[in-house]
């Protein structure tokens, strides 16, 4: 029941907002995600992190630039 009402809720959310909207959200937070992610494989952040965590976080963050571009282009 709880999950049909998420549901309802999410999908009227996303028809109310254009792709073009979610596309410049992905790519903006992908940028920053990316950014964050080299520095921390770079060791020049002062975040307590491994490299492997920068890692990760600069391949989510290469996927979330991709992705909208690409559905752009397709």
């Amino acid at each position: 029941m709880l999950d049909e009402i998420f549901d309802v809720v999410i999908d009227e959310v996303a028809k109310l907002v254009p792709d073009v909207v979610w596309g410049a959200i992905f790519l903006v937070t992908g940028a920053l995600v990316t950014m964050t992610g080299v520095t921390m494989v770079l060791g020049m952040t002062t975040l307590n992190g491994s490299v492997r965590l920068g890692g990760l976080l600069t391949a989510v963050g290469l996927l979330l630039i991709v992705g909208p571009l690409v559905a752009r282009y397709r």
